[in-house]
């Protein structure tokens, strides 16, 4: 049997076309103890590439409402009217807050049939046959309520103030903790000519960010996950730098570079772009999407003056607020004359970050090819860059400091 089965006898054959992907993924559930009627709408739903639909019968329905927890809930369910539907619906609303659509399927077309099924908090009958067209709407609305309702990710920059300043191993140290605490995290590389993110996590890219800007008014989350390079720690990232040996600056475009962001805030909490090379052109929608801007500096007259300019620029430009922008010094000493005070006096912030001079631990990850966060988290270092990371993350330092006291106390 096909979906032809179904629908309307003036609707061409269903199963040899495939279909575009819809905004977002849906997954779905289909009731029936009938193969007869799941195998053709499987088929069917399947034509979509983004799409993953599980057959249940009785059994299957309870232990999927007992272990929501567990599975997630659907995002839409189509019931065979042929089963006891009324059980089903009773069951799934007794489990489910709150409720997803919820599509019955049926050969009876009885008008009292539909009414008591919209009472019943069925949000559409579909009376066999049905057009094909039908079907695909439910589809189509499905994914794009999905899609609205989705929590967009954050987006935090990492900038140096000027050349050398740091900000590539800061940000891959900060994306990387980010992730061992369990937060989808993307890491994107800007520097198409010095980009060194891809040698600190030791992994070679498969894609290029220019490779992915060219695909991506096509791509959706499959083929998103598919041009980002999955780190052994969970950790995804992107690069611009070609290790091609005759090899141009790419050109990119900031209207794509948008719609990369876009996708991938949609699918995890955070992103971290490393803007080591400043302020370009192409970049800019990340500073409008931008929830966090750091900018890093070092104990030097020349950085301070450089960033003094560069928050200037961020501030007229892009509008930002004073606690939008946060100064790291980064390799910060006490035995070098300038201090805390004059650099917050002369940049006009409140609060400065202050990473530790380590030369040695840095020097030994990087050779090692390690990530700091793995082999040296004791390092007063790292417990600085974990302390940006609960600013990121929504949690002030002095919570942070408290939670691990806290889990100390409680592992004594």
């Amino acid at each position: 049997m096909t979906i032809n089965t179904y629908c309307q006898s003036d609707q061409v054959d269903a199963s040899t076309q495939k279909k575009p992907p819809l905004l977002t993924t849906v997954d779905g559930w289909i009731v029936s103890n009938q193969s007869d009627f799941i195998q053709p709408l499987s088929d069917y739903l399947a034509l979509w590439p983004n799409t993953s639909f599980h057959p249940m019968g009785e059994f299957e329905l309870r232990s999927g409402l007992n272990n929501l927890k567990q599975t997630g809930q659907p995002d839409v369910i189509f019931i065979d009217g042929e089963c006891d539907w009324n059980v089903a619906m009773t069951l799934i609303q007794d489990a489910m807050k709150p409720l997803c659509p919820i599509i019955l399927v049926t050969g009876n077309s009885d008008t009292n049939l539909l009414r008591q099924a919209l009472r019943k908090g069925v949000k559409d009958v579909l009376t066999i046959p049905f057009d094909e067209q039908e079907l695909d709407q439910i589809l189509f609305e499905c994914a794009e309520s999905k899609k609205a309702n989705q929590k967009q990710g954050q987006v935090s920059i990492f900038m140096n103030a000027k050349g050398g300043m740091g900000s590539s191993v800061l940000s891959t140290t900060v994306a990387h903790l980010l992730t061992l605490e369990k937060y989808s995290t993307v890491l994107i590389d800007t520097d198409a000519q010095f980009g060194c993110v891809s040698g600190l996590l030791s992994t070679p890219p498969k894609f290029l960010l220019n490779d992915a800007l060219k695909q991506v008014k096509t791509m959706d989350e499959y083929a998103l996950n598919g041009v980002l390079t999955k780190h052994s720690s969970g950790l995804r990232f992107i690069t611009s730098r070609s290790d091609a040996l005759f090899n141009s600056v790419p050109e990119f475009s900031a209207n794509a570079f948008h719609h990369f962001l876009e996708q991938s805030r949609s699918t995890h909490s955070h992103i971290i772009i490393d803007m080591s090379r400043g302020l370009e052109n192409w970049s800019s929608p990340a500073l409008t999407m931008a929830d966090h801007v750091f900018i890093v500096v070092q104990q030097s007259i020349p950085a301070i003056r450089e960033a003094a300019v560069l928050i200037k620029q961020l501030r007229h430009l892009f509008g930002y607020q004073h606690q939008q922008i946060k100064v790291i010094v980064n390799r910060y000493s006490k035995s070098i004359n300038i201090k805390p005070e004059e650099i917050k006096a002369t940049l006009h912030t409140d609060q400065l970050l202050l990473v530790p001079n380590d030369y040695t631990t840095v020097s030994a990850s990087s050779n090692l090819g390690e990530l700091l966060a793995t082999h040296f988290e004791k390092t007063q270092l790292v417990k600085a860059l974990r302390d940006v990371t609960h600013i990121i993350a929504g949690q002030s330092v002095e919570e942070s400091k408290g939670l691990r006291r806290f889990f100390t106390f409680l592992r004594s």
